[in-house]
């Protein structure tokens, strides 16, 4: 394809690592080594960590879907209106639902030879907020005219494209940049892997210690599977991240016999080293997952078995693959009780563990970056001819 000049159009701040910027930085550093020339037209940032960024308005910071993000209420229009003077975009790829004030009014001010391509990257949690991306829908009806294309990153997020905006598309999953994981892993060496696996069975949780993404839920699990006596002698946790519930965690986590360590925040750097330390990476999510990016990189990073709470996102990244999903909605203990039973599983039957993780390592592929940025091209391509 020849090369093409691409602004991602994002309304939240590009100084946090959450799953839509991981997704846009992670696609761009790929379309750049294709040869694009690729710019990020996004909301307040103040630390860009690549080139060609550019800040086009004042954001809060606000809570939606169990996740904070940071939404514009001041956009610098002059700013939005020389950068589309001055540079020639042939595609201009949002990140959807976006917002009126910042996105909207790039796509109105769009010359009339630009493709627009959007995706939809959410998943709701309940009616309060499919009401509000309903709501937000009808705000940009006149905006999402001029759209080409539409891509949801899972049949999940496909559908609330479809509820509050009557959208349709294809599906492209996240991208994740396999080669970069794998590097990082071999550069943090041996050593910390093992420093972290302790030369004993080891389960990982990485992620915000918030209610929907179910540390507690994982914490049930090892109390109960412990006062059954179902983990083998030497287990061992390690749980990554912040967030409100963390100092309840830990509380909770301290009855435990089992050793529990809290590492707090994980750097993009060390995260794969940890992973790769797990005999099983687990992630208990109840809800509000469009996707599962975290998923991927465990798989990516070599860990042994990833496990995954059975939400609409996380099932379809896993590609409904039943020994790796275990139930995280109605009865809270029996959801423990089904997923000490699936650790347990983990140590002593070596033979299933071992099918589940090849059987995961073989999909990774349908998610590298390499063929994620293949089908997006093509949706580009797409976007042009109906210019």
């Amino acid at each position: 394809m020849d090369a093409l000049t691409i602004g991602f159009v994002f309304d939240d701040s590009l100084d946090v690592y959450d799953g839509v910027q991981q997704h846009i930085l992670t696609l761009g550093r790929e379309l750049s080594r294709r040869g694009h020339h690729v710019h990020y037209l996004v909301g307040q940032t103040i630390q860009p960590p690549v080139e060609q960024v550019h800040s086009l308005s004042r954001n809060v910071l606000v809570s939606f879907n169990g996740n904070q993000m940071r939404i514009p209420i001041w956009v610098f229009s002059r700013a939005i209106r020389q950068l589309l003077n001055e540079v020639h975009f042939d595609i201009l790829h949002v990140q959807a639902p976006y917002s009126p004030v910042l996105a909207g009014q790039i796509i109105e001010r769009a010359d009339c030879n630009t493709g627009i391509v959007a995706t939809y990257h959410i998943a709701t949690t309940g009616r309060l907020q499919l009401l509000g991306g309903q709501i937000l829908g009808a705000l940009n009806a006149h905006s999402h005219k001029r759209i080409d294309n539409i891509i949801a990153v899972s049949p999940i997020a496909a559908q609330y494209a479809q509820i509050t905006a009557g959208a349709r598309g294809c599906i492209i999953p996240n991208p994740v940049d396999v080669a970069q994981l794998l590097e990082r892993r071999q550069a943090t060496g041996d050593e910390q892997i093992e420093r972290y696996r302790a030369g004993a069975p080891h389960i990982v949780f990485l992620g915000r210690f918030v209610a929907r993404k179910g540390a507690q839920l994982l914490l049930d699990a090892l109390e109960w599977g412990e006062s059954q006596g179902i983990f083998p002698p030497g287990t061992h946790v390690t749980m990554a991240g912040k967030g409100p519930l963390l100092e309840a965690c830990k509380r909770q986590a301290s009855n435990l016999r089992m050793p529990v360590e809290f590492l707090g925040f994980i750097s993009e750097e060390d995260k794969p080293a940890l992973l790769a330390s797990a005999d099983a990476a687990v992630f208990p999510s109840s809800g509000g997952e469009s996707f599962g990016i975290v998923l991927l990189e465990a798989i990516a990073s070599g860990a042994k078995v990833t496990l995954a709470g059975d939400n609409p996102g996380y099932r379809s990244t896993l590609l409904n693959d039943e020994d790796a999903l275990f139930p995280v909605g109605g009865d809270r203990q029996l959801a423990a009780k089904c997923l000490a039973e699936r650790l347990a599983r983990v140590f002593y039957d070596p033979v299933w563990a071992h099918e589940l993780g090849n059987r995961q390592r073989a999909f990774l592929n349908r998610y590298n970056v390499t063929q994620v940025a293949d089908q997006v091209e093509e949706v580009y391509r797409q976007a042009l001819s109906n210019r």
